[in-house]
């Protein structure tokens, strides 16, 4: 397993700003536990972001690191799961397209 830092970046596209407000609630409702077993098992950053560039449409992008590879598949299970258990709780129609990434360098 590789030790370099592992990014994802999602980005989700909405067709309305309602269903985009849907999408907020579900994250203020449920992803401050999510995100806390996230970091117990290598998560090290989790941004969720307004893309406003992108003129009249709706889109956010969701922002993760993980401290390896290792985290990221430890991860990646526990987004299976909660995906799986909140299912029916998406009210709100999008598109997801991911991205991931190994960091190459960081000038943070």
């Amino acid at each position: 397993m590789t030790q370099a830092t592992i990014t994802s970046y999602t980005l989700l596209d909405f067709i309305s700003e309602g269903d985009m407000d849907l999408f907020f609630s579900f994250i203020e409702d449920h992803m401050d536990e999510h995100a806390a077993r996230l970091r117990e098992n290598g998560m090290t950053k989790f941004y969720v972001s307004r893309v406003f560039n992108k003129g009249d449409k709706y889109t956010i992008g969701n922002w993760l690191e993980y401290e390896d590879q290792e985290a990221f598949a430890a991860c990646d299970k526990i987004w299976q799961q909660f995906l799986a258990d909140t299912s029916d709780k998406f009210n709100f129609v999008s598109k997801v397209v991911p991205y991931r990434g190994i960091v190459q360098y960081d000038f943070s």
